[in-house]
């Protein structure tokens, strides 16, 4: 479950409508991980514009942000990008924690059968 790397640098582009934010992740994240943010970025009320990366030296989680606006505060966006990698932390914890429950289950069925 990677979480935000604070030791790495963030990396952001401006472009003419657009900052991009490349949020750096300690490591790589799952498979299981990525598609779990990618659902929660899917279902989030604040119409997130993010996704997951997985480059060679880690995940990244890229956001994208309006730069039309001079007014406009990014901190809420990255705020809600930030409780995203949160939750789909808890939510890879949870399936890994019902796994090991299964698992345990089969082994205990396992070793009676073999009595």
């Amino acid at each position: 479950m990677p979480d935000i790397d604070r030791t790495a640098d963030i990396r952001v582009t401006a472009a003419q409508a657009t900052v991009t934010a490349e949020i750096p992740l300690a490591g790589h994240a799952s498979e299981q991980w990525r598609e779990l943010f990618g659902s929660q970025v899917s279902l989030d009320r604040h119409q997130l514009h993010a996704e997951v990366e997985d480059r060679e030296d880690r995940t990244w989680v890229i956001v994208w942000l309006p730069s039309a606006s001079p007014d406009f505060n990014p901190e809420p966006v990255l705020d809600a990008a930030r409780a995203l990698i949160s939750q789909a932390n808890g939510m890879e914890q949870e399936s890994q924690s019902a796994a090991a429950q299964i698992e345990a289950a089969v082994r205990v069925w396992w070793a009676r059968q073999q009595r």
